[in-house]
């Protein structure tokens, strides 16, 4: 896990210039509507009792410029606090895309994964408002 965690922040740390056109940030669409609603239901179930729902535009904030895989990474070790870890990584990513949904990120047309390194391709960005 260390190894793991290792890698993740070494990731974080690269910039998205550096990565040159392959990089994405949250305007690009990153998770469905469908994925959202589901989130959005085990939100209510696990998250909410602690995070209200005004919690996550400014906690996004502070996070710009890294990677969307160091912010699931971090969520999914720690929380829910009386069981850190104790959801299926799936589920963390579900209510990941619902927490991007009620910071006003566009939704797409692909799913948000947790798999195959692809959170570490998305960059968290102020959202665009001129779409």
């Amino acid at each position: 896990m260390r190894f793991l965690s290792l890698l993740v922040f070494l990731a974080c740390c690269i910039s998205p210039a550096i990565l040159g056109n392959d990089a994405r940030s949250l305007n690009s669409g990153v998770y469905t509507k469908e994925q959202a609603k589901k989130g959005a239901r085990l939100y209510k179930t696990n998250c909410l009792i602690c995070h209200d729902k005004k919690y996550f535009k400014p906690v996004l904030k502070t996070w710009e410029g890294r990677t969307l895989a160091l912010l699931y990474e971090t969520m999914s070790t720690t929380m829910p606090e009386t069981n850190p870890a104790g959801l299926p990584r799936q589920d963390y990513v579900d209510i990941l895309a619902y927490i991007l949904s009620l910071s006003k990120y566009p939704a797409g047309d692909s799913k948000l994964d947790y798999r195959n390194e692809a959170l570490g391709d998305i960059y968290i960005k102020a959202m665009d408002k001129t779409k």
